[in-house]
């Protein structure tokens, strides 16, 4: 069994213009998820809308530690785009993608809305001391909450240049950030209003853009 920093994530957020959205949704459903899922670490992958934006989106792949962000059949794909991601690479906007290092997890279900929490403290470890599991594991207590993820960026994992990196300008995102996942976007809201109060969003440096990007479930992939 893989401890909590063997893990990773491969997160990113981006919008398309609403003459874009049905190509990337069709594109991302039908060509990419599989595509990712059949390279050998990756275990699962999902894709989530904002709420309150339809043109937004953020992507979730889970994978069995950062070394698969760097190993050569991954890079190999990322370099060889098929001639549909070619041309819809470009449509991205404002994309940010990072790997990311798990730190601590708890709750072990799939939920249908998440929560993208980015904190930039002014002191990360004094933040990775506090976020622990069983402070993750509490909140999971709560109604409605199933999973908490918290996890930190890796640079090195994040910052291949490729042909993909280069058609998509997406950007590296530099902040810590918590995943938390619950059965509706009203569960989201009341944890964010009740867990993330003035003092704990000084201290993890959470500006209100930070604790309002609630996202839905549209499409998920595990791996055979």
């Amino acid at each position: 069994m893989k401890t909590p920093n063997e893990r990773a994530i491969l997160c990113a957020t981006l919008s398309v213009r609403e003459c874009d959205k049905e190509n990337f949704v069709a594109w991302h459903t039908r060509e990419h998820l599989p595509e990712r899922l059949a390279i050998p670490g990756f275990v699962r992958g999902r894709r989530f809308v904002r709420t309150d934006v339809d043109s937004c989106f953020l992507i979730l792949y889970d994978v069995g530690s950062l070394s698969v962000l760097s190993h050569p059949s991954y890079l190999e794909r990322l370099n060889n785009p098929t001639d549909w991601t070619r041309a819809t690479l470009p449509t991205f906007r404002d994309g940010r993608r990072s790997a990311y290092r798990v730190l601590t997890r708890a709750g072990g279900a799939q939920a249908a809305y998440a929560m993208l929490i980015s904190a930039r403290p002014d002191n990360a470890q004094a933040m990775k001391d506090e976020i622990g599991f069983e402070l993750l594991d509490n909140w999971c207590g709560q109604p409605g909450i199933a999973s908490i993820a918290f996890a930190e960026p890796d640079r090195a994992a994040s910052s291949h240049e490729t042909e993909e990196s280069r058609r998509s300008g997406n950007r590296f995102a530099e902040a810590m950030i918590l995943v938390v996942e619950g059965t509706s976007e009203q569960v989201l809201r009341d944890f964010a209003r009740n867990e993330l109060t003035g003092p704990v969003c000084k201290r993890w440096g959470l500006g209100e853009q930070d604790v309002e990007r609630i996202f839905r479930l549209q499409v998920s992939v595990v791996r055979d």
